[in-house]
């Protein structure tokens, strides 16, 4: 799925544990409560997308934009952020 055009995509309680979406579009896609493991998310436009209760353990977010993306009951203390934007700032821990 890298560089698949997904907007506004219903990917609900979706399991894409370990998918490639890196470049994907998927501005305004609902992905809450879905299974993001391990996934490859680098660049990809989740502008307006909904995260809620999303699993993003060790799921790569390097480069993306979440400043206007829904993260309800989302942790991101296990994914992989490099250069990612967040509301308090950018995020560079994970950079290597």
């Amino acid at each position: 799925l890298r560089g698949a055009n997904l907007i506004g995509a219903n990917l609900f309680d979706a399991d894409l544990s370990r998918a490639n979406l890196s470049g994907a579009n998927l501005s305004g896609a609902n992905l809450s409560a879905a299974k993001l493991s391990g996934a490859d998310l680098s660049a990809a436009d989740l502008r307006g997308a909904n995260l809620s209760r999303a699993s993003l353990f060790k799921a790569n977010l390097t480069d993306v934009d979440l400043t206007t993306t829904v993260l309800g009951q989302t942790k991101l203390n296990n994914a992989i952020l490099c250069r990612t934007k967040v509301a308090w700032g950018v995020e560079n821990r994970d950079c290597k």
